[in-house]
């Protein structure tokens, strides 16, 4: 029971800033653990179309696209047909 509260108090004393971290404690390596991760993340993102602004196209056709059909009526799903091969293309164009 001491030994714990010894640690707590110790680790509040850290938390404050007034006495410095060990080298080998486990906190300075569960931070590094994530540099590794962050760095692969920020550099995958750099090329194409980035998928944020394909979902947002998406969404704002189906928006557009259920308006359209709330004002004309059903004459509007035949433009569902004429959008569903373009949306094939723009996605197998890539690979």
């Amino acid at each position: 029971m001491k030994e714990r509260e010894e640690r707590i108090k110790l680790e509040v004393i850290r938390n404050r800033g007034e006495v410095p971290e060990e080298a080998g404690n486990y906190r300075s390596r569960i931070a590094g653990s994530f540099q590794a991760a962050r760095k692969r993340s920020k550099g995958e993102s750099g090329g194409g179309v980035s998928a944020t602004m394909i979902r947002l196209g998406i969404l704002l056709f189906f928006t557009i696209f259920i308006i359209a059909f709330l004002e004309w009526g059903q004459p509007v799903l035949y433009s569902l047909f004429l959008f569903i091969p373009f949306y094939f293309y723009l996605k197998f164009k890539s690979k």
